[in-house]
């Protein structure tokens, strides 16, 4: 979770994890804003990218780094226009952005070298109004929805939606479509705001899971470890072990990557490890086995 200080730079930054809130931390990184205007802030899906439009301040664009909560790269782009209101999201694939600004709406191709040169005008509003002037159906607030399309709210009271079809497409293939969706009954100003579920643990790093602080190769493909049952877990984890493994230290760490010490056993003659969860707290933790040649992490939740 983030907020922006104003008239600095400044981001506080928050980090939610089972056991509880960590922070703020901070960072200066951007335009130095002032004057807030109606505005939006929007993730990529894939967690590389954040998104700041604000009509008084314009677009910043940075990429993200979900293993140590840093933005980097900012880029600043002047929009310029005359809009009182604007959101921004992300198209389903991350590779494009949308920015919505009243009469407009901008697209920006993020696999660019030159971000800001791509910017195109995608759709241009048609003054349609509901149920009848002055509430017309302009663009403020986008929403990237579970069915991969990108939802646009007027900034009056009005009945309807705009959609953009199908975001990930480049040019006017993207297909916005205005007021095209009917609401049951009249919507000012809001929309929606849900979180990206699916986002998943972070697969380009090996060095940190997002909700693994301080905890080095996790999520290892368990090439050794076949699997670890029950999870959830109660009183007792147990993880199969090929015969041939041999294991120097089995640790189990909380989310916070505190080592936890906790009895275990090899069973079976040695076909099981059993570890006794019996003391631990209800949360989310990290097996680790250590051999001779790797390390292997396996995240499990204590009921």
């Amino acid at each position: 979770m983030l907020c922006h200080q104003s008239g600095t730079n400044r981001y506080f930054k928050f980090l939610i994890t089972p056991f509880g809130i960590n922070g703020p931390y901070t960072q200066n990184i951007g335009k130095i804003l002032s004057n807030y205007g109606a505005g939006q802030t929007a993730f990529s899906p894939d967690g590389s990218r954040f998104a700041f439009y604000d009509v008084a301040n314009n677009l910043d664009i940075m990429d993200f780094d979900r293993c140590t909560g840093d933005f980097s790269n900012c880029i600043h782009i002047a929009i310029n226009d005359s809009a009182i209101s604007c959101g921004v999201a992300f198209s389903e694939n991350s590779n494009v952005l949308y920015a919505s600004s009243t009469v407009y709406i901008y697209q920006f191709d993020l696999t660019s070298s030159n971000i800001p040169s791509t910017q195109l005008i995608v759709a241009i509003n048609d003054t349609f109004a509901s149920p009848n002037p002055p509430f017309y159906t302009t663009f403020y607030l986008s929403q990237l929805a579970p069915d991969g399309k990108i939802y646009i709210s007027t900034g009056n009271g009005t009945d309807y939606l705009h959609v953009i079809n199908y975001p990930d497409n480049l040019g006017l293939a993207c297909n916005v479509c205005q007021h095209c969706i009917h609401l049951p009954t009249y919507n000012a100003f809001t929309i929606p705001n849900y979180p990206n579920y699916f986002l998943g643990a972070d697969t380009t790093s090996i060095i940190c899971d997002t909700l693994n602080v301080g905890i080095h190769n996790t999520e290892f493909t368990m090439k050794n470890t076949e699997i670890i049952f029950p999870n959830p877990v109660t009183s007792a984890l147990y993880a199969t072990l090929n015969s041939n493994l041999k294991i120097n230290s089995v640790t189990v760490f909380n989310a916070f990557g505190q080592e936890i010490l906790l009895n275990y056993s090899f069973i079976k003659n040695g076909e099981y490890l059993e570890v006794n969860t019996t003391s631990l707290p209800q949360g989310v933790y990290f097996l680790e086995l250590l051999s001779e040649k790797e390390k292997v992490v396996r995240k499990f939740v204590k009921e």
